[in-house]
């Protein structure tokens, strides 16, 4: 699959890099513990913590030091993905299988939910924390993507992350002439129409 846009480089991960046009010429490196790729006739560069498209700037320009032709204009670089890594995530809270999950690095909030099968019967679909190095980063509601379709708020997830379910705080039970009777969580700011609405209306 195409690497997300907003996907860190780490140890262990692999990138394929491929020089083509007036030289021709494929590296596959894996990143080191220390965060370097050694690039033969080139030496190590240092990539850890960059995203796809800083890491390819970077490996551009140090290629160029040895391929006259990338300044030229006729050798282009070409750098991807290869092998990933894989991450270990704690899911703690409110939730069917709580525990350490080893999950591929590419993975998001909504995919570590699902494999632990997602929030119990206490357990809030709306408040979903994401903690890292002790700080609370971004907070998912799983009604976005159920409603919706929207993963706007879900972020890859990094090594050591922790996936807090909250306590639900509050729930609405709509019955009768609606298309999706059952028992709704509400957000403090949300009206009947916004129930309603998760509901699919009358």
């Amino acid at each position: 699959m195409p690497t997300p846009p907003y996907y860190w480089l780490a140890a262990n991960d692999e990138i394929v890099i491929g020089v083509y046009g007036y030289s021709e010429v494929q590296h596959t490196l894996k990143v080191t513990p220390e965060g370097y790729v050694r690039i033969p006739n080139l030496g190590p560069v240092y990539v850890n913590g960059l995203t796809m498209e800083e890491a390819k700037t970077r490996i551009t320009k140090q290629l160029a030091s040895i391929y006259g032709g990338i300044s030229a204009g006729n050798t282009f670089v070409q750098v991807s993905l290869g092998s990933i890594r894989s991450i270990r995530v704690l899911l703690i809270g409110e939730i069917e299988r709580p525990g350490s999950y080893t999950i591929p690095s590419l993975a998001t909030v909504a995919n570590a939910l699902y494999v632990s099968g997602g929030p119990n019967e206490n357990g809030s679909f709306r408040n979903i924390q994401v903690i890292r190095n002790g700080q609370q980063i971004v907070t998912f509601d799983l009604y976005d993507f159920l409603s919706n379709g929207d993963l706007t708020n879900t972020i890859v997830l990094q090594d050591q992350d922790i996936i807090k379910v909250n306590p639900y705080q509050m729930r609405v039970e709509l019955t009768g002439e609606i298309k999706r009777p059952a028992i709704f969580e509400a957000k403090e700011s949300e009206t009947l129409q916004n129930i309603l609405n998760y509901a699919g209306g009358y």
